[in-house]
């Protein structure tokens, strides 16, 4: 066989190779897409998942704020913030902080440690407040003082989302002023409601759970 007869049967082999891989990435990439989408629809980081399924604290230097309650029945709730979950815009930039609030019961006579047991979490986001408008009210009228201005929700013309993104990138954010910012969201004469956005771990778990079964 000569030089030229393997040059095109090397030229025939390369391209049925490229044509069989273009077909493999074809048929899986609605696949991946779907698994893209799943990722994006969670809201914790990872790790938090698999402490919050064996009950411990979170503890170490992604802590950015933590403070403390003791309640009557001698239970404690520990609040912390820290960040979310790393996230990427379409050329693959990231995505500026998250920040999420977790509060942690601890039962009577309990440490407060991460080995826990922790008897109860919430999560939440600490940078974003769901607003409810009184009728003939705007999402444009709520606003607060760092100049941070509630956006209006498609399809729900009484709910806006104020998301807190000048008050938290602020020299020096306060995060024991949250609750009292909070307070005087709900003091507009705009608002009906408002509430930090609750995420709800457990369902999420299970997504989790159904994607590694697949």
């Amino acid at each position: 066989m000569g030089q030229r007869e393997r040059f095109i049967l090397f030229l025939v082999g390369a391209l049925l190779g490229v044509g069989l891989l273009m077909g493999i990435n074809t048929r899986s990439q609605p696949e991946r897409d779907r698994r893209r989408q799943v990722r994006e629809s969670l809201n914790l980081p990872g790790m938090m998942y698999d402490y919050a399924a064996t009950a411990r604290g979170f503890y170490g230097h992604y802590v950015k704020h933590e403070s403390v309650e003791s309640r009557p029945d001698g239970s404690r709730v520990r609040t912390i913030v820290t960040g979310g979950r790393r996230r990427y815009d379409a050329q693959g930039r990231e995505l500026p902080e998250e920040h999420l609030l977790v509060r942690e019961t601890y039962a009577p006579g309990v440490a407060l440690a991460e080995a826990g047991p922790v008897s109860e979490y919430v999560f939440q986001f600490a940078d974003r407040i769901s607003v409810r408008l009184k009728p003939g009210r705007r999402a444009e009228d709520v606003r607060i003082a760092s100049g941070d201005v509630a956006a209006p929700i498609p399809g729900a013309s009484n709910m806006a989302l104020l998301r807190l993104d000048r008050w938290v990138s602020g020299p020096g954010v306060d995060w024991n002023a949250l609750p009292a910012l909070l307070a005087a969201i709900r003091a507009d004469p705009s608002v009906a409601s408002a509430e930090l956005i609750a995420i709800d771990w457990r369902a999420e778990s299970d997504v989790i759970r159904a994607e590694s079964g697949r």
